[in-house]
């Protein structure tokens, strides 16, 4: 079984706070998403938020929402929140160690069902996809990655906790560079991934 789990916090704490374009860009990026895998049987997809139970439009999308209480708590980064998330998903759901999880930023457009393919085709044969990558110098680099979008066997996001030392991207990277056996590894050269990033608002396809 594959899980597709869309993080998203509508009250956002870093970055530009514009209200009406990250409501604009969570509905039109997990829409297309949706349409990616609504025929396919074999993809459960999951909208995470972390900002309490309550009504909101994401509950418009046609998509399973779990609410949580994340955001409350203040980290070094957002992505200990977010991986609050996606364990409370694996929690909720009794995702197996065996099952792989699709994990997607939901301000992240997904512009071609390419990667998504790509897992489905390989799910046994492989335990994590991932581009290493650092977004900023725009550049391949060993130990840094894309989090906005990878595919994971659940039992490696369970055993995965951030020691808060260094960027998350580059824990995650270590992380499946130290535990991941080389031959059930697939390093994605080209994710067809719109980032949207907070801080600007600025747009990379990776």
């Amino acid at each position: 079984m594959i899980y597709l789990i869309i993080t998203t916090s509508i009250n956002n704490k870093v970055g530009i706070n514009n209200e009406i374009h990250r409501k604009n860009r969570y509905i039109d990026s997990i829409q297309q998403l949706l349409t990616f895998v609504e025929s396919d049987p074999s993809i459960k997809p999951v909208i995470v938020e972390n900002n309490g139970q309550r009504s909101t439009y994401l509950d418009d999308l046609h998509c399973d929402v779990l609410y949580t209480d994340n955001n409350k708590t203040d980290f070094i980064h957002k992505g200990q929140n977010e991986l609050l998330d996606i364990k409370a998903v694996i929690h909720h759901y009794r995702i197996r160690d065996d099952d792989m999880i699709i994990k997607i930023t939901g301000r992240y457009k997904l512009i071609s069902h390419s990667f998504i393919n790509r897992v489905k085709d390989n799910l046994h044969h492989y335990d994590v996809f991932i581009k290493f990558f650092n977004v900023c110098a725009k550049e391949y680099l060993y130990n840094d990655c894309v989090l906005g979008l990878f595919a994971v066997k659940c039992k490696y996001i369970k055993n995965f906790n951030y020691q808060l030392k260094t960027g998350p991207e580059c824990e995650f990277a270590n992380y499946i560079r130290t535990y991941i056996p080389p031959n059930k590894l697939v390093e994605v050269t080209q994710l067809d991934l719109e980032c949207c990033f907070a801080d600007d608002l600025r747009l990379l396809v990776v």
